[in-house]
């Protein structure tokens, strides 16, 4: 990252307009958004099969990708007007960065990633549902990413200089984080409603799907392929529907939310 110090050291009666433009934008920007791109990610596919259960011994891949479609085609019928982006819509491989920077060229204006879980040897036995936003203690490394997309055509007219940028990413940032935890507390309360899995849970993490994407991003693993109930209720047509529906309904609050002046 930059050492800014110096040139915050400098601040012009430019950089303090832009500064107060950046703020009124930041407050605006999304109040005055359609949410008309959106980004569903299913995870790993093709060679990668995510994890797999111990029961029956079904693949990731092959419950987070059914759970996907059928969330899109929800959003598709209630909103014609939404592009809904897939990550893959068959059982195809493709790197979780390209994933992220597809989401970025495309001006997604939310990431959703779905997963489902395994614990690791060492741990006791783990079931439910988790949601992922990034760590705090990354956001820097956020911030950079979205500093070199760049992708914001409308604050051109102030300029492109590194600390436009810096001052314009940080900012954006900030409200894609407020708006990313609205968003994971809402599923949170729509997982519980309509499903039969327990929540384990909002986490901050580092993933790359929350890191790499510059727009609200969550990662919700649906629950644990090492626990039995999870497995057969997540491997059901019942299952993937109810999470999908889960999915659908928080959706619906974030839209609103989003789209409210």
């Amino acid at each position: 990252m930059p050492n800014f110090k110096a040139q915050i050291s400098q601040y012009s009666l430019k950089h303090i307009l832009l500064l107060l433009a950046f703020g009124f934008c930041h407050l605006t920007l999304y109040s005055q958004s359609k949410l008309d791109v959106i980004y569903l990610d299913a995870g790993h596919g093709g060679k990668d099969p995510g994890t797999i259960g111990d029961k029956t011994g079904v693949q990731e891949k092959n419950i987070v990708l059914p759970v996907t479609i059928k969330l899109g085609k929800m959003i598709e019928e209630k909103y014609p007007y939404i592009k809904i982006i897939y990550s893959r819509t068959t059982d195809e491989f493709s790197h979780v960065r390209d994933r992220t920077i597809a989401a970025n060229n495309n001006k997604a204006k939310l990431f959703v990633s779905i997963h489902a879980n395994h614990k690791k040897l060492e741990e006791s036995d783990k079931k439910g549902f988790e949601i992922y936003l990034l760590n705090k203690e990354r956001f820097p490394e956020a911030v950079e990413f979205t500093m070199k997309q760049n992708y914001q055509i409308v604050f051109d007219q102030f300029g492109k200089d590194t600390l436009d940028n810096f001052i314009f990413s940080s900012l954006a940032h900030s409200g894609y984080t407020r708006f990313s935890e609205y968003l994971a507390s809402i599923i949170e309360v729509n997982m519980i409603s309509h499903t039969e899995l327990i929540s384990r849970g909002i986490i901050q993490a580092g993933n790359w799907v929350t890191l790499g994407a510059s727009m609200p991003s969550v990662l919700v693993e649906t629950g644990y392929l090492s626990d039995p109930d999870d497995e057969v209720y997540l491997s059901s047509e019942k299952g993937q529907n109810d999470v999908a529906i889960a999915l659908f309904n928080a959706f619906l609050h974030y839209k609103t939310l989003y789209e409210s002046n």
